[in-house]
């Protein structure tokens, strides 16, 4: 029987006595138990002292007491937790790669908080952003998201892209809240990270934590000489070129290195007692620039915290800094260009799977057609150029070109192919390939078709051409130029490549083409009808040369006049952009350079064919010289060759050392001064959207030569 006192719940006195008296029966009971147990178990050789001991030693026969063994894990530890600030203005073009990079960290998105900012935007970032989070957010720890609206510009800002000081003020104001909010958290890492770089590398978070670096940053990688940290600092603090920034960068050396600044990217380990006096805002001593990089630095250097920069492993890709001048659309380009350098690496860019993207409208520049020439053993070529010209923008046939490898010699009588009687290759001193013969047929299949179609003009682009930043628009402004000033071509090189660069000028009245010399490399190309038809009316399959010796033939600046008075008239109306607009994905005898031209397999059948008897260890000879790569193609070496001829029986009044004769000129210009305004470019050009009229700086890369 229960009674209730108060609060309490208790039993009558009697009934608690002989329950307490029960329980101790109970216990005498299990415990005369365990003793004898623990005497069978041990024998009668036990004696009643030590079973005693054994017995009230309890602690001995649990598990947890046993010494634990070498190597052996008692708990299983959460990973760190990290604090992600994510601030956005004016990035809509950047944040599916930037979010694609992000979803694929290795890294238990549980324990990672997201703190996100946006304001100032003139495009749709952030509507993007809160799409983005309300898709993602039950997967984070935490994800804080504010975005205003107003106002779209700062006050003294020129552009979008502009820096006032207002915005810097903005931005540390920004980023020191984000720090102490991280702080607030007990976060134990800060990973700052500008949403237009790129951590293609999953494991980068960590790796970088493995070092145990107070501060420490991945290197990323651009289209040119700029990352995401400095190899040197002037006494003003500001930014310093130094010799080992470019081994560094260039991955001469690799490793984990001290450096005296780093931003956009980096981890900093606010476990360490030192980051308490890590801070954004400028200190009152502070008196340089406003910039959130420099005041971040001082405070470092302050706390005696050092950067480092690791570039032990390829981690990932950033944009550069534009010109205040630019626009949004100039920094949508360089995304773009980005994109397709990435798949030049084989590294393709991963996009969110939560942010869809429209498709993009189709182009054919007012083409009739668009051929991309690949073969079908290339899968991989033809992966890449296909996404290429789709994030492009343009609409295209593929040719699956021929392969010639699979030509027989029965395919060659039927085509009436037949080799220029007397061609050598001028490098390698050896006859035509299968993969010559198939490459030029490809091309004259596409000129059969376009005259059979009726084309007034096509573009050709081969499978391994890499496109120059913002070629979109400055192949509509190529165009626009040639139509403005009438320009009566019939071929006009994309891309090529430059033989005799010194003998090429500017068109009156054209800012970008060019009269083109001597021509190596059919990459790309534009062709007018009448352009194919004189190359048609040759016949030249019966008279076979590489495709791209017969171009320079047909507008007369080859410099074989021995091949060259086989084909009349030789006045194809040609011409080339300048600075060009594509190039070779790989050039001679660099990583993962692949030709499908220099195969062989073909020289006893011209051998049989010319007459010539030849023992197998001489053909053998033959076809190991077809190996090698054409580093150098052009016009024989008469000092190499062995003819007696001194330099003034050179071809087309060219010297040994590359000088035009006064006697000769090649495709209309001569040795005559040109005008310093009508020089071609010989500088790769910069990062601008535009073909402006405006020439690159001469510290940067010529296009007319193998890089």
């Amino acid at each position: 029987m229960f009674m209730e006192e108060g609060n309490k719940v208790t039993m009558p006195r009697q009934q608690n006595s002989v329950t307490k008296l029960l329980i101790l029966t109970i216990l005498l009971v299990l415990h005369i138990q365990h003793i004898l147990g623990e005497g069978t178990a041990q024998g009668s050789s036990v004696s009643d002292d030590s079973t005693s001991n054994r017995s009230w030693n309890i602690e001995e026969h649990d598990e947890v007491s046993k010494p634990a063994e070498p190597g052996s894990r008692e708990m299983m530890t959460l990973h760190p937790t990290v604090f992600i600030p994510i601030l956005a203005r004016n990035k809509e073009h950047t944040l599916a790669p930037f979010f694609g990079c992000l979803e694929r960290l290795q890294y238990p998105k549980d324990r990672i908080s997201l703190w996100i900012s946006s304001d100032h935007n003139i495009d749709n970032t952030s509507n993007v952003l809160l799409d983005w989070v309300n898709k993602t957010k039950s997967l984070y720890h935490n994800v804080h998201i504010e975005v205003n609206e107003e106002p779209q510009a700062y006050d003294w800002e020129s552009g979008p892209i502009d820096w006032p000081e207002e915005r810097f003020l903005h931005l540390i104001q920004l980023r020191q809240t984000a720090l102490q909010e991280a702080r607030r958290q007990w976060a134990d890492y800060l990973f700052a990270v500008d949403v237009d770089n790129f951590l293609e590398n999953p494991d980068v978070l960590m790796q970088l934590m493995a070092h145990q670096k107070t501060v420490i940053a991945p290197m990323l990688e651009s289209t040119k000489m700029y990352s995401n940290f400095w190899g040197g600092m002037n006494q003003k603090g500001y930014y310093k070129r130094t010799e080992q920034y470019v081994h560094i960068l260039k991955r001469n050396v690799t490793g984990i290195f001290q450096v005296p600044m780093v931003h956009s990217t980096y981890l900093i380990n606010l476990r360490d007692k030192k980051s308490t006096q890590l801070m954004y805002s400028a200190p009152p001593e502070y008196s340089g620039d406003v910039d959130d990089m420099l005041t971040f630095a001082f405070s470092a250097r302050k706390a005696g915290i050092p950067f480092y920069v690791s570039n032990q492993e390829y981690y990932g890709s950033l944009l550069i800094p534009l010109d205040g001048k630019k626009s949004l659309t100039d920094d949508a380009e360089q995304m773009l260009h980005l994109k397709l350098e990435s798949m030049v690496a084989d590294a393709y860019l991963p996009s969110s799977e939560f942010i869809p993207v429209s498709p993009k409208l189709k182009t054919k520049f007012g083409f009739d057609e668009i051929y991309m020439i690949n073969l079908k053993r290339r899968p991989e070529r033809r992966q890449r150029i296909v996404l290429s010209l789709e994030e492009l923008g343009i609409d295209f046939k593929i040719v699956d070109a021929v392969d010639g490898r699979a030509l027989t010699d029965d395919d060659l009588k039927e085509l009436g192919v037949d080799m220029l009687p007397g061609y050598r290759d001028p490098y390698h001193e050896r006859v035509l390939t299968r993969g010559e013969i198939g490459c030029f047929l490809s091309h004259y299949f596409i000129w059969q078709e376009m005259v059979t179609e009726g084309f007034d003009k096509i573009l050709i682009f081969e499978d391994d051409v890499r496109f120059k930043e913002s070629f979109v628009p400055k192949i509509k402004a190529l165009l626009h130029e040639i139509n403005v000033n009438h320009l009566d071509w019939e071929l006009l090189y994309i891309g090529r490549k430059i033989m005799e660069v010194d003998y090429e000028s500017y068109l009156d009245g054209f800012q970008h083409v060019v009269k083109p010399s001597y021509t190596y490399w059919t990459l790309s190309y534009m062709l007018s009808l009448s352009g194919a038809q004189k190359l048609l009316a040759q016949k030249p399959l019966g008279k076979m040369i590489p495709v791209d010796e017969y171009l320079p033939i047909m507008f007369d600046v080859h410099p074989e006049t021995d091949w060259a008075d086989r084909f009349y008239p030789r006045n194809l109306k040609a011409y080339s952009v300048n600075p060009l607009l594509v190039e070779p994905t790989h050039y001679t005898g660099a990583e993962n350079y692949v030709s499908d031209t220099e195969t062989k397999d073909i020289w006893e059948y011209v051998l049989e064919r010319e007459g010539i008897s030849a023992t197998k260890d001489d053909r053998n000879d033959l076809k190991d010289s077809s190996n090698a790569p054409k580093l150098n193609k052009g016009k024989p070496d008469i000092s190499v060759r062995g003819d007696n001829q001194d330099s003034s029986n050179a071809k087309d009044g060219q010297t040994k050392t590359g000088q035009q004769s006064d006697t000769n000129k090649l495709n209309g210009t001569s040795n005559q001064q040109v005008e310093p305004d009508k020089q071609p470019d010989k500088v790769a050009e910069s990062s601008v959207s535009g073909m402006g009229n405006e020439k690159s700086s001469q510290n940067e890369v010529n296009p007319h030569t193998e890089l």
